[in-house]
């Protein structure tokens, strides 16, 4: 054969088209990590170029988040906290919940939420910016762009392709079900976590090719700060161990690999067992508090359809929505556990592909989206399902996208080159997600915009209508408030919502006989079920509270016993307290308040100070300075009732 000929067979055979999947992932054993080969077999093109590009279609597509205003909760945990406006005030972040160092209100004092960097970001924020809130969302913008270039280095390492990368991190920087974490400044804890856990796999990854120490020690402290980010980086030890058994030394068999991934994941263990020793120091519990919202049977059938509505916001990127109302699953025959059942099962079927790769995305979007899964029992059906529990495991989801999209490519009988063929569709995908994203950063603008969308995607939902009420009613908008609450009870007349807001806009005109009478006609409505009891037990205490203003303490104290006996809470103590407190009545005084504190954090400080005061008035001095003392090391140091305690503690 000529030497020419021999040539270009060798040419021939090394333009090869491109596989969906590398070589390596389809071969016996895995690669290397951190062995790179390129999308066709050539010369890799230049880090800094290819990276950049999901580094900028971030930017591009959320910058327009910069004009959005505070939303939702940020007027509690920006506008309204005291305890973010001082850097002295940092070590409190370490020792209270989220909601609690947000704001002294008692109803927000026992969340489940342990996120002391989240607090510290918002500390910092607030040195930088103070309530500007453009530099807030640059904040939020800057971090989910990091996360963007993390998750680019990590998909290089894993697979080591930099146009698979790129196409996967572009996918997730666009990708519209992330405005909720991106554009809504109280969302950032998804990818605050996401800033450390990504790095954190990506040095565990080099622990098992070079078996450093310091390799290990670094994944470590990030897993923690992951933690101190979020709770739900939980679920990283379960990756380490699915990834272990479907993912690495595929030669091993199955319980060399199992023992494989129970020795690394529990290497995990001694971070997590620091960061729960602080949980419970902060929150007086390890996960969940005692207040759970439904029976545990509805809440596991109710898995897979949460799973179903995840996916298909994945899919199908229309009606985001802050509210995903979502009633849980019954029982075993009903459609909506089946059909999902059915998705279900078929996700697992799908970990026996052949491809490594789409194992491995499959375990993540699983994993990740484990905990707020486990934790259906804890949330309202409006928020059941949410679009921010997406952040990190919509990469997995992009990943196997990416890979799905290499194999239609390929045996779509494409003319155009592989490469080109898929770059051209994925640029199409990112343009069409990217609009969509756009768009939904505006829904974030402020609180109004939010439930207005509310609406717009479920007019027929009594809880959009009464949310969009409740904050037309805090903007001063009495009427549209009022007009919205209506709407509300004629979808559901038991919508206690509803009833709470027109009551409310009632107390703000000074109209105490109309806010007490829309209240007592809810009451006389709504039967009090598992499903009604919160809002039977708020309407129950709020009438308790009018009566008070109005001098009526038969009626007053009628209805916080009510209260207390639908829903004993904190809140219910509390103010029942504060009433018997108001009316001299000492002793029934400290009851309540003890048996508040009892069910709080031991870092609320506002009890301490009404214990202090009951103290000193049934004359037991040593205990009222103890409480007054706790009040002053738990109180910010610019507060105004701190330095009027103190003042008092000198003269007592």
């Amino acid at each position: 054969m000529p030497r020419k000929n021999r040539s270009r067979r060798k040419a021939a055979t090394h333009a090869k088209p491109f596989r969906a999947g590398t070589a390596a992932d389809r071969s016996a054993k895995p690669p290397r990590i951190g062995h790179e080969k390129s999308f066709d077999g050539s010369a890799r093109p230049g880090f800094k170029t290819i990276a950049l590009i999901p580094v900028v279609l971030s930017l591009l597509v959320n910058i327009n988040t910069l004009w959005n205003r505070f939303a939702v909760d940020d007027q509690q945990q920006v506008l309204n906290s005291v305890f973010i406006r001082d850097l002295r005030n940092l070590p409190l972040a370490f020792t209270s919940s989220v909601w609690s160092f947000g704001s002294t209100d008692i109803v927000f004092a026992t969340d489940p939420y342990f996120r002391p960097l989240f607090n510290v970001l918002f500390t910092l924020d607030y040195a930088l910016f103070g309530t500007r809130a453009w530099g807030w969302h640059l904040s939020s913008v800057v971090i989910h762009t990091a996360v963007v270039l993390m998750s680019f280095v990590l998909l290089k390492q894993i697979s080591g392709r930099e146009w698979l990368a790129a196409v996967v991190a572009s996918l997730f920087a666009v990708h519209p079900v992330h405005a909720e974490s991106v554009a809504w400044i109280s969302g950032v804890p998804d990818s605050l976590m996401a800033l450390f856990l990504l790095p954190a796999f990506a040095f565990y990854l080099r622990y098992r090719n070079e078996k450093s120490k310091y390799l290990m020690g670094t994944a470590l402290s990030l897993f923690f700060l992951a933690l101190l980010s979020k709770e739900t980086a939980l679920a990283f030890p379960l990756l380490i161990f699915f990834s272990e058994l479907v993912y690495f030394e595929e030669g091993k068999s199955i319980s060399q690999r199992m023992l494989r991934g129970v020795a690394r994941a529990s290497m995990f263990v001694l971070p997590a067992a620091i960061y729960f020793g602080m949980r419970y120091r902060a929150l007086g519990h390890v996960l969940f508090s005692g207040d759970l919202r439904h029976p545990f049977a509805p809440a596991i059938m109710s898995v897979p359809l949460a799973l179903a509505k995840y996916l298909v916001l994945m899919v199908v990127p229309i009606e985001y929505s802050y509210q995903h109302y979502t009633d849980l699953v019954q029982t075993l025959a009903s459609v909506r556990f089946l059909g999902p059942l059915g998705l279900l099962l078929g996700i697992v079927a799908a970990l026996f592909t052949k491809s490594r790769l789409l194992r491995l995305a499959i375990i993540w979007f699983i994993v990740f989206l484990a905990p707020p899964l486990a934790g259906l029992r804890q949330f309202d059906p409006e928020y059941a399902v949410q679009e921010r529990y997406l952040y990190l495991p919509s990469l997995g989801f992009c990943l196997a996208l990416a890979i799905v999209l290499e194999w239609l490519v390929m045996s779509g009988g494409i003319r155009w080159s592989g490469r080109k063929a898929a770059t051209v569709m994925a640029g199409i995908l990112v343009l069409i997600l990217g609009s969509v994203d756009v768009f939904q950063n505006r829904v974030w603008h402020d609180s109004i915009t939010v439930f207005r969308n509310c609406v717009a995607v479920a007019p027929n939902s009594p809880v959009a209508h009464s949310s969009l009420a409740r904050v037309y009613a805090d903007a001063g908008r009495a009427r549209e408030a009022s007009q919205e609450a209506r709407i509300a009870l004629d979808l559901d007349p038991a919508s206690s919502p509803a009833y709470l807001v027109l009551s409310y806009v009632a107390f703000r005109s000074h109209k105490m006989d109309e806010a007490a009478s829309v209240l007592q006609k809810g009451l006389a409505t709504i039967p009090v079920h598992s499903a009604t009891r919160a809002g039977v037990a708020t309407m129950q205490l709020n009438l308790g509270m009018i009566y008070q203003q109005q001098k009526d303490t038969v009626r007053a104290e009628e209805q916080f016993r009510q209260t207390i006996q639908t829903l004993p809470r904190p809140v219910a103590w509390y103010y029942a307290g504060q009433f018997y407190l108001e009316q001299g009545r000492y002793q029934e005084a400290g009851t309540m308040f003890e048996e508040a504190l009892s069910h709080l954090p031991g870092t609320y400080a506002p009890v301490y100070l009404k214990l202090g005061q009951v103290y000193e008035n049934l004359g037991q001095g040593a205990r009222a300075r103890a409480c007054y003392l706790k009040f002053v090391e738990l109180t910010p140091r610019d507060s105004p009732d701190r330095e009027r305690v103190k003042q008092h503690l000198m003269n007592l």
